[in-house]
């Protein structure tokens, strides 16, 4: 119970400390070239220098995944800004006073539009990972077969961060685009 009260305190001090440069953070987050250079070097060297310990434990594998699935979230946002790949925000509705029924039709609109999304994220996820472990044995010499050398830093953090970037990427660019095209929207 302590730590959940001193992560929600250093939340709440982070959001404090942070609070007056986030007009500035959007505005570089939606405008700035160099933008996407910052959202993925520093979440993978902050990855790369994940602390060591003694023994093998999964949790710089699970970081790095977490790490650098918001890092391709965040560059998905900006590519999709940046390129003007969303249309304009509609302006606002009118407040829903009765939530409409749930009707066969929407049901299999989302569904569909569910099914086409991770099918394609999937997709990725699987081309990704497979490439980028080829290329990482291939470039430090490790046998493809070899469980053991996936665990090795200088494959591990590159394998699941250019893995899961892709995968935060697709999410938010790649599956609109396609919903867009297959007129799932």
């Amino acid at each position: 119970m302590s730590d959940v009260l001193g992560g929600v305190l250093i939340t709440a001090f982070l959001i404090a400390l942070t609070y007056p440069a986030w007009t500035l953070i959007d505005s570089l987050d939606s405008a700035s070239p160099l933008f996407p250079v910052c959202v993925i070097v520093v979440p993978f060297f902050l990855c790369y220098n994940y602390p060591v310990s003694d023994f093998y434990s999964p949790t710089r594998a699970d970081t790095t995944t977490i790490v650098a699935a918001g890092a391709g979230v965040t560059l998905g946002f900006w590519i999709n800004h940046f390129f003007q790949l969303v249309s304009q925000p509609s302006p606002s509705l009118p407040a829903i006073r009765n939530i409409p029924p749930l009707t066969t039709d929407m049901l299999v609109l989302g569904l569909t539009k569910f099914t086409v999304g991770i099918v394609l994220i999937v997709l990725v996820r699987q081309l990704v990972q497979n490439l980028s472990l080829q290329v990482l044995f291939s470039w430090f010499k490790v046998v493809t077969r070899n469980k053991e050398a996936r665990r090795r830093l200088e494959i591990e953090v590159p394998y699941k961060f250019v893995t899961y970037t892709s995968v935060g990427i697709c999410a938010t660019t790649f599956v609109p685009m396609l919903h867009r095209f297959l007129g799932l929207l």
